[in-house]
């Protein structure tokens, strides 16, 4: 008798955990949507530009969460890179094939060169991995078809982002370590700067002070968040060589 109460009450326990952490959960999915409908893509128009770069892909690329669109990348690069046009064709909730669609809608010419920043999406929905390989490549093909050069961002260890519990986080970590690994393989063979922003749990900068990195919603890069990620941006790619004189 004794054991059937404990049973009991160990799965009353689990089902309070559950249903106070899901509560969370469906609020900072919320907050993202609040956050998402509240941002635009950063975009420098200059017709008399000396280089012009696009950029392509999902929220990260609007920088949603951001505290000012100047914080995200494409405006941190704008503030090193003075002189140059950016157009931003993110959209927030955009998947690896979704990208495909935004640089296939261009009719704004040429560019110097195309950072894609995707991928955070379909590690949250699960997309097939066969299916975002192809989906990848495809964009990367099309990518070089506007630019003789092609930077390609990701994002961070999805699972240890504070929105998520136990154990959604320990499947997200281990999903976002298999789509990493694809999105590493497919840049080397076509020749294309990956950014590798993933870190295990126990060495994410992010952690170090999550109400400073992340946004509201606690998945979201905030702007101090951003700039780490342009950091590695700058550090792990051509970026700077390719854009020219004016970086800082």
């Amino acid at each position: 008798m004794l054991v059937k109460r404990l049973v009991f009450v160990l799965v009353i326990i689990v089902c309070l955990y559950f249903v106070v952490n899901s509560v969370q959960l469906g609020l900072r999915v919320y907050e993202g949507m609040k956050l998402a409908g509240e941002s635009s893509a950063y975009e420098v128009r200059n017709p008399e530009a000396r280089k012009r770069m696009l950029i392509v892909g999902d929220s990260t690329g609007v920088g949603t969460g951001a505290d000012d669109p100047a914080d995200s990348i494409a405006g941190r690069i704008a503030h090193d890179f003075p002189g140059i046009e950016i157009v931003n064709k993110s959209d927030d909730g955009a998947r690896v094939s979704d990208v495909l669609e935004q640089l296939n809608s261009l009719d704004d010419g040429i560019f110097d060169l195309v950072l894609v920043q995707a991928g955070g999406n379909d590690i949250l929905r699960f997309t097939n991995l066969d299916t975002l390989k192809a989906a990848l490549v495809d964009v990367l093909h099309q990518a070089f078809q506007v630019a003789p050069e092609v930077i390609f961002m990701s994002t961070g260890n999805v699972g240890s982002a504070p929105a998520f519990f136990p154990p959604i986080d320990w499947l997200y970590t281990e999903r976002a370590r298999k789509v990493r690994s694809l999105f590493l393989l497919v840049s080397r063979e076509k020749g294309v700067d990956y950014v590798d922003l993933f870190r295990e749990e126990a060495d994410d900068p992010f952690l170090e002070d999550p109400k400073r990195y992340f946004a509201p919603d606690l998945l979201h890069p905030g702007s101090d968040g951003y700039g780490l990620w342009y950091e590695e941006l700058r550090g792990q790619t051509s970026l700077v060589e390719i854009l020219g004189p004016g970086g800082t």
